[in-house]
């Protein structure tokens, strides 16, 4: 890092963030992560599109007044926001303060006198982190007094939190900018896919079965099987699996999941197994 080392506090943060990649608590894990490096009192995270108009993913204001100028700025004021038109002309992965890309006669700017008091901040940066040609993530720092921000630190962890945000937000879209439609798109490939590496194509489908609750009798009424059979089933699965009950299979699933490297595809316990 930059000036000083993790804090306690901070490691802590990223610990935190890295833990949430791929769960809906990922934003604010994010989102605290950079306020606390940095030393700011607010944030906002957002979408930006170069085809529509930006998205809010998270935000830590909860105040009316600035929910209310926030519908504005995600209405018609976000046109007018240096970050915003930073984003359109060099999108890459960076950390800015609002005085060093603003114009020079910013603070006497309509945008200004209009939207950016509203916001009750005496100074903002943030963090740019392009995840396609057309979309970014854009985190909004701010301070409400005199304190300053440090840029420098945030600037150091840039790497990480690019990484982090990557492995959550394999794609940004105006259908899903909190990432969650990536995340249900892929937990319904790697169920799909889940034995298949290990397992006969039958047995794999019994496994997925069992995991979403099916009983014996069940599994038998559907394959026209008796329920011996699946029992026998049953036993070769837990047997090349290495289980010794069925309570033991979700967790092996969560497991495996959990070992799957970001946009892999396929059966997740080849990569279980692999480590």
């Amino acid at each position: 890092m930059t000036n000083a080392e993790l804090s306690p506090a901070d490691t802590q943060a990223l610990t935190s963030a890295i833990e949430a990649v791929g769960q809906r608590t990922f934003p604010r894990a994010l989102s605290l992560l950079c306020m606390g490096v940095s030393n700011a009192q607010a944030a906002h995270l957002s979408a930006f599109f170069r085809n529509d108009k930006p998205m809010e993913i998270y935000s830590t204001r909860t105040d009316p007044d600035v929910i209310e100028a926030l519908g504005t700025y995600f209405d018609v004021a976000f046109v007018l926001d240096p970050f915003y038109e930073l984003f359109l002309r060099d999108p890459c992965d960076r950390v800015d303060s609002l005085h060093a890309i603003a114009p020079d006669d910013f603070l006497m700017s309509e945008y200004y006198e209009k939207f950016f008091l509203e916001l009750s901040l005496s100074d903002e940066c943030g963090v740019m982190l392009p995840i396609s040609s057309e979309a970014a993530l854009f985190l909004s720092l701010g301070v409400y007094d005199d304190r300053a921000m440090s840029v420098a630190r945030l600037r150091a962890l840039l790497p990480v939190v690019g990484a982090l945000a990557r492995r959550h937000w394999t794609v940004l879209t105006p259908e899903s900018p909190d990432g969650s439609g990536r995340l249900a798109a892929h937990l319904d490939e790697s169920f799909a896919a889940f034995g298949n590496s290990v397992l006969s194509p039958r047995e794999a489908e019994i496994t997925r079965m069992i995991l979403k609750g099916h009983s014996t009798k069940a599994i038998a009424l559907m394959f026209k099987n008796s329920p011996e059979t699946v029992k026998a089933h049953r036993r070769r699965i837990y047997g090349k699996l290495g289980l010794s009950a069925q309570g033991a299979l979700l967790p092996l699933f969560l497991d495996a999941l959990r070992a799957m490297p970001p946009g892999a595809k396929g059966d997740p316990l080849k990569y279980l197994f692999t480590q």
